[in-house]
């Protein structure tokens, strides 16, 4: 005998059906939008249908001893940064395979004081600076690798579900605002590499781990603050992960951790001893709107950590999907 359930279902029309699994996926849906080491945030990486449109805006406050971009520990320092990144987001079939490519431009304002200490004459300098303007625009492709076929609206509602592979690509262009007379900017003055693995693992009907672990690369900075000719930057390392869980179709949650080591700077080939080795935790709470309008709030803060790393991060997001 057939449940009431699937009675249900059954009298439900293709049409209808097709619709609403498709609005519980996209509406989900968050997106890889804040400054580069501080997380793409969950629901970024799970596949979604091809030729799907987005369009996010991120708020973003933080507080801490980090650069804008969160990729550089400045000691002494005390910088409040607040960002609205604004991405659009395309899916595409590549030979098949699911392509999905974000376009980043993060608008943002800083207030930055205290002290820092020139690692090469040990001479300490006064910082204090308010600037509005652009951080450096983010470019940044996943394309599937295992399980992550590109699927049409009704072959991805057919699609069963399983685990995830994606490759991660991506590029910090080095146009945002910056001024080489000041010791911290918005912009980095340098290109910025990621090359990483996104996997999707799901544990249930609703529950799943969500999985970036990323490699950022950096050219060197040759138009420096100070009394320094080169700043260049050894690789940073980034494993971001979610635990995320559906209540029912219009609430979502997810538990958040993210490792960050490496990344010491060099002065002139003089280290700057600001390697970073923290980890970092908090809490999201999403929720769906209407068949376009999906949002989410987060909170983060440093949990663990080798050295003097501060930082603390609330974020909102708004998503709409066409």
């Amino acid at each position: 005998m057939k449940s009431e359930r699937s009675t249900v279902v059954a009298r439900m029309s293709p049409k209808k059906g097709v619709r609403r699994i498709a609005l519980a996926v996209l509406a989900c849906l968050a997106l890889a939008g804040t400054a580069r080491a501080q997380g793409d945030g969950p629901h970024s990486l799970p596949l979604i249908p091809k030729d799907t449109n987005l369009f996010v805006v991120l708020p973003l406050g933080l507080s801490g001893n980090f650069n804008p971009s969160q990729t550089v520990l400045i000691p002494g320092a005390n910088v409040d940064v607040f960002a609205v990144p604004l991405t659009y987001v395309r899916t595409f079939s590549l030979g098949g395979r699911f392509g999905r490519l974000f376009l980043t431009a993060p608008l943002a304002t800083l207030d930055a004081g205290g002290t820092i200490i020139d690692p090469r004459t040990g001479e300490e300098l006064s910082i204090s600076r308010g600037r509005s303007g652009w951080m450096d625009p983010l470019v940044t492709l996943h394309v599937g690798l295992v399980g992550a076929p590109a699927l049409g609206l009704p072959e991805f509602v057919k699609h069963p579900k399983g685990f995830q592979m994606f490759a991660i690509v991506g590029t910090g262009i080095p146009i945002g605002t910056y001024d080489s007379t000041r010791a911290i900017n918005l912009g980095t003055n340098r290109w910025t590499f990621r090359l990483g693995l996104g996997m999707v693992t799901p544990l249930g009907k609703s529950t799943a781990w969500e999985s970036a672990n990323s490699a950022f690369l950096f050219t060197d900075n040759t138009d420096v603050f100070g009394k320094v000719d080169t700043r260049s930057q050894d690789p940073l390392f980034v494993s971001e992960n979610h635990l995320t869980h559906a209540f029912n179709p219009k609430w979502w949650g997810s538990v958040d951790l993210r490792w960050q080591v490496g990344g010491e700077t060099q002065s002139d080939g003089v280290a700057d001893d600001n390697l970073t080795n923290i980890l970092g935790g908090g809490l999201t709470l999403g929720h769906t709107f209407n068949r376009h309008f999906s949002g989410y709030v987060s909170y983060g803060q440093i949990l663990a950590k080798k050295g003097d790393a501060e930082e603390w991060m609330i974020r909102g997001q708004l998503a709409y999907s066409f």
